[in-house]
């Protein structure tokens, strides 16, 4: 993956659940895929797995965030 890339997907979790949880998120997500490497040395493969796994993250995370707006809003 490039590291380009890799600071864009952070900057969206960031923006979406703050510095901290944001952060927490994208390192539980790819905790599994990455292990003792670097992102930049992922295979392509991996590359895929990685985003398909931070994009499942952080629609689910989303939708939580949402209902917890929505219970507040009542």
């Amino acid at each position: 993956m490039q590291i380009s890339k890799w600071n864009e997907i952070e900057d969206v979790f960031t923006k979406a659940f703050g510095w901290s949880e944001g952060i927490d998120y994208l390192v539980s997500a790819s905790r599994n895929i990455i292990k003792a490497r670097s992102v930049y040395e992922l295979s392509d493969v991996e590359d895929n797995v990685l985003t398909k796994k931070l994009r499942e993250t952080y629609n689910k995370e989303m939708k939580c965030l949402e209902k917890e707006k929505a219970k507040w809003k009542k």
